[in-house]
């Protein structure tokens, strides 16, 4: 039995849904976090920010070649861009570190910092973070700060693994027969994978290289240490999609395909805030073995339909009918736009 993807030319309705990129952003704490990408749609850097209580924006930076830097915006500042100021880094009770301050934008200044500045590493569990300058001394909580730049520095690992994985430098679809239908390149597909992951507390998964993916009808295919197989498509323009047809397609798909005795069923889907989801599994009894795959399809908001699969050959030792459990928690479904 081979595993299935919704047959989307027996389910598509054409309607007009804007398209939203999916959230490659994290949260952590009080911190928001996202990537960037240059016009090749390559990594430029990663940025997370907080907000102070006197109204200034503080943001951390990591570049692409893991610069760091720390960025100060006010709406208020009238400055000129290419200009210089002395800076003074405190964080709590420890030797502040000087440095120097590049204006980079009209209403922000840029402070570069070294991995291994001692400021860094204090603010990774420091309480507050005071930096003086000219336009003034200014102070910010960090709360939650430690595992934040974690995120951060993951957030830049993890989409220039994905670029690696690829092996090319811009960001191009990749062709199929629901290509006009498909919500992910390959590069915005891994990173929403790798999110997806992260925000579901899973760190010990390997993804398959794309041009090795055994099932080619799926945007990302990775592999849990207990022997799961997990898949993920996503589709745009859904929205006249009925989460129960597509659940008989995929039963009905699978059925065709299985040579021996064939069995499926629902599973329960508790009610989500913003998406709604449906669970099923199928499995195919072939000659002693057993093909096992639990489905998880996700249909948001904004029309996307995702379609999550977890697969046991035979040979998994982990429980694969509970696979999804931590796709489906509020924080995780979040993720879903």
């Amino acid at each position: 039995m081979r595993i299935r993807v919704i047959a989307v030319a027996s389910l598509m309705i054409a309607t007009a849904v804007s398209y939203c990129l999916p959230a490659h952003a994290f949260t952590s704490g009080v911190w928001e976090g996202k990537p960037s990408f240059d016009e090749n749609g390559k990594l430029s850097d990663c940025t997370m920010t907080a907000q102070s209580d006197n109204g200034i924006l503080l943001a951390f930076i990591i570049s692409r070649e893991f610069d760091w830097g720390l960025v100060l915006y006010d709406d208020g500042w009238k400055l000129k861009v290419g200009d210089t100021t002395d800076v003074k880094l405190t964080v709590d009770n420890n030797a502040p570190i000087l440095s120097t301050a590049k204006t980079v934008d009209p209403h922000g200044i840029l402070v570069p910092l070294a991995n291994t500045d001692p400021v860094v590493d204090a603010m990774r569990d420091g309480n507050v973070l005071t930096v003086a300058t000219d336009l003034g001394k200014f102070s910010f909580k960090l709360t939650g700060a430690g595992p934040a730049i974690a995120d951060l520095a993951g957030c830049v690992t993890e989409n220039l693994e994905a670029e690696k994985l690829l092996g090319r430098k811009t960001d191009t679809a990749a062709p199929s027969e629901d290509g006009a239908n498909k919500l992910f390149t390959e590069t915005e597909a891994l990173a929403f994978v790798a999110d997806l992951l992260a925000s579901a507390g899973i760190t010990n998964y390997q993804l398959v290289d794309p041009a090795e993916n055994p099932m080619p009808n799926f945007d990302v295919v990775w592999t849990y240490a207990n022997g799961i197989v997990a898949a993920l498509v996503g589709y745009k323009n859904m929205s006249g999609v009925d989460l129960d047809e597509a659940t008989r397609v995929v039963i009905a798909d699978d059925a065709k395909s299985c040579a021996g005795d064939f069995s499926s069923g629902k599973k329960v889907s508790e009610p989500a805030e913003t998406v709604s989801v449906k669970r099923l599994f199928t499995a195919c009894h072939t000659d002693g073995a057993t093909t096992e795959i639990h489905y998880t399809l996700v249909k948001t908001e904004s029309g996307h339909l995702i379609q999550i699969a977890h697969l046991n050959l035979g040979a998994a030792t982990g429980d694969v009918a509970t696979a999804d459990r931590a796709f489906l928690r509020t924080a995780v479904l979040q993720n879903f736009k």
